[in-house]
């Protein structure tokens, strides 16, 4: 038998449908009536009958009935059936968002006397709180108390509550579930319960912060980015792809070179950023290596994700090392970097926020249905006050309990601005150097077009960056699975010149395309992340024929540019040493092998990891030289073409000059200096120790050079 033989759905308009299933019920209906908390409210004659393939549908009007959240409305049939009123419809209505607000603190509110509990549910008739205490073996139920005036549930628990678990029991248009606490900062395995935890216990351990360099301008970071798992998920260690796994010191590769936190710590880069630390739906804790997800599923917004804890049923273990694991990047000299994905759940009929408040966290298309701009089919709608407030608890409560130093918004402009500005201001008064980056695509959500958090709008965003894909388009060429053989600059189409000149200076002047940003510490420059074909298999796809010996080339001069360009430099895992992905453009769920990192091939092509270190310590040095950030510097960098449209990039200082040469193509070709002038880095990395002086340069086929005249250049 069909669990749901009989339904009744009040729409907008005081319409409301009664719906059966035609293998259940088969008589006509003339006459309904309409009760509230068990009193008659109304008579309905069917103004109109239809039907879908498996369904009757009778079309009652409501007239001036009121429905108020909170009561329990029911339909009763002429043979008494009572069918419970789905009111969601509400939660769409501004009428609603503006009625239903609390500004004080949801979840388990832990004390060693009394723990309070409190939930935001408006629908809900009655809500039972279901709590097993540590040692017990069944729960305990607990009628909470309503407060119709914020549309939430609160009850005091006295005693320490410390480890015990909890869930939420709501009836809500005749249904009653139990529900995972939406703010619960600890969760039981799989995210079947909540726990209540001590903070105290958590704030106890140090994160180490003393040990990091001071905070500097945002041009000046390196950001490189890596999954929990994927770091450790090739190796031997017994607890690889785990927290724990990752903040271990002293692992080494076969070929004695660094590995993990250490190998990490050992780039030079300055941020490391997390991919999705945030419980996700689709890895079995129990079994973490029967499957593989990104995390880009979210579940939950203020527990940590199971899979990556040692013991995911111990309520502290998963919180504990992700704590740990920042400090021991803290102690490496490394800021971490979480990656957060608030622009949609996992599954919207399932999500404790759907369960609890119906409709009301989701954003909506004009016909009602659910707006898709995320492409999974629940765009999260961060205008409603409550929604803006998980989203800003969820930032804070990550700032204080692990006390990460930024935040990668996924698809960030499926978020208004207003949030995001409100969320930046609160954390900013907390920790003034806190970083800000996202995704600013323009995605077909439903929301106007100046509230979207999109690189369009940069400019109404000043404390945030954006991932610049006209950067990665332009060096790299086309990412798309369509556009894998179209080539960028310096993969060898050099019609591209004067855009590389545009995305060099940040994207902040008009050099072939309009301005994106109007600083360059806005503009996120990268050519890989997680997402699309690694930069490897892109350059073996657009670049036909080439050996490798010309890819690495290549990868060289991209890594140089990337460094070099003003903005913000950003590298994913395995960018460096070439990892490939098998052509597998869309790796989220793709398995280890695929996504690991590769020890063995770090071994193997261990001159491009020392490049990158070299490349790294450049740029430092570029900056140090220069004394002016990327956003000051604009006015003194000059383009010079060269023979085959290669380029020649000027920093025209007071003291002395520095001079970058890109050569993208197959050919060789001699350039002339006024002034003998130092050869300082190359694709051998830093060469200044060789005290290599020369007037006239030969400039090598896909080669990326830097030389430095200490004369003055008028």
């Amino acid at each position: 038998m069909k669990k749901i033989m009989m339904q009744a759905i009040a729409k907008q308009g005081n319409v409301l449908d009664v719906v059966f299933s035609k293998d259940f019920y088969t008589m006509p209906q003339k006459e309904f009536r309409i009760y509230e908390d068990g009193k008659l409210r109304m008579k309905a004659r069917p103004v109109s009958q239809s039907e879908s393939g498996s369904s009757y549908i009778y079309t009652l009007i409501t007239k001036d009935l009121v429905f108020v959240p909170g009561r329990e409305y029911l339909v009763k049939t002429k043979e008494n059936y009572f069918i419970p009123i789905d009111i969601s419809f509400l939660a769409m209505t501004p009428a609603f968002e503006k009625r239903y607000r609390y500004d004080g603190r949801l979840g388990a509110i832990y004390d060693k006397e009394k723990t309070v509990f409190r939930v935001f549910s408006p629908f809900a008739t009655t809500m039972v709180l279901k709590l097993m205490a540590k040692g017990e073996k069944e729960y305990k139920t607990y009628r909470m108390a309503r407060d119709d005036e914020h549309g939430i549930y609160e009850i005091t628990i006295p005693g320490d509550l410390d480890g015990a678990k909890y869930l939420f029991s709501p009836k809500i248009f005749g249904d009653i579930y139990d529900v995972v606490d939406p703010y619960a900062y600890a969760l039981g395995r799989n995210s079947l319960y909540g726990y209540v935890i001590d903070p105290e216990k958590v704030l106890a351990i140090k994160t180490e912060r003393d040990h990091l360099p001071p905070s500097r301008a945002r041009t000046r970071d390196v950001i490189y980015e890596c999954s929990v798992r994927d770091m450790t998920s090739l190796t031997d260690l017994p607890d690889k792809g785990t927290y724990e796994a990752l903040s271990k010191e002293g692992l080494l590769t076969k070929g004695g070179l660094p590995m993990g936190l250490d190998y990490l710590a050992s780039l030079g880069v300055t941020h490391v950023q997390l991919q999705p630390v945030l419980d996700f739906q689709t890895i079995d804790d129990d079994d973490p290596f029967s499957t593989y997800n990104w995390g880009y599923d979210p579940s939950f917004y203020f527990a940590p994700e199971g899979s990556y804890a040692t013991n995911p049923d111990d309520p502290y273990s998963r919180i504990v090392e992700l704590r740990n694991l920042v400090a021991a990047f803290h102690r490496k000299g490394l800021r971490v970097v979480f990656d957060v994905v608030y622009n949609h759940v996992y599954s919207a009929l399932f999500n404790s926020l759907s369960l609890l408040v119906p409709q009301y966290y989701f954003r909506h298309n004009n016909d009602m249905t659910l707006s898709s701009g995320s492409g999974c089919g629940n765009d999260i709608e961060s205008r409603n006050y409550m929604a803006r407030k998980l989203i800003k608890d969820s930032l804070l409560h990550l700032l204080s309990f692990y006390d990460c130093d930024g935040f990668r918004f996924d698809l960030m402009g499926i978020t208004d601005i207003d949030t995001l500005k409100e969320a930046y201001d609160q954390l900013s008064e907390k920790k003034p150097d806190i970083l800000f980056y996202g995704e600013g695509w323009d995605l077909w959500t439903n929301l106007p077009a100046d509230m979207k958090a999109t690189q369009y709008n940069s400019y109404k965003m000043p404390f945030a960056a954006f991932f610049n894909d006209r950067f990665r388009d332009v060096v790299k060429g086309k990412t798309e699975k369509s556009g894998l053989a179209v080539r960028g600059y310096l993969s060898g189409d050099t019609n591209y010149l004067d855009g590389f000149k545009h995305v060099f200076l940040g994207s902040s002047v008009a050099i072939a395309f309009a301005p994106l940003f109007s600083s360059p510490d806005q503009s996120l420059n990268f050519v890989e992340c997680h997402d699309n074909h690694a930069l490897y298999d892109k350059l073996k796809a657009c670049c036909t024929g080439e050996s490798d010996e010309e890819i690495f080339r290549r990868m060289k001069m991209i890594t140089l540019a990337l460094l070099s360009s003003c903005g913000i430099p950003f590298f994913h895992a395995g960018q460096e040493i070439g990892l490939s992905k098998k052509g597998n453009g869309n790796s989220y769920d793709a398995g280890d092998a695929i996504n690991g990192f590769d020890y063995s091939l770090l071994d193997k092509r261990k001159d491009l990891y020392f490049f990158f270190k070299d490349a790294i310590a450049f740029k430092e040095r570029l900056v140090n030289l220069i004394g002016k950030e990327h956003g000051e510097i604009r006015s003194l960098i000059s383009f010079e073409n060269l023979p085959f449209n290669a380029v020649k990039i000027n920093f025209r200082l007071k003291d002395f000059t520095i001079y970058l040469i890109f050569n993208p193509t197959k050919n060789t070709f001699t350039y002339s200096f006024e002034d003998y002038s130092q050869l300082v880095f190359n694709e051998s990395g830093n060469v200044e120790n060789q005290d290599c002086y020369v007037k006239l340069a030969i400039v090598s086929a896909l080669s990326a050079s830097v030389y430095l005249s200490r004369r003055t250049k008028k």
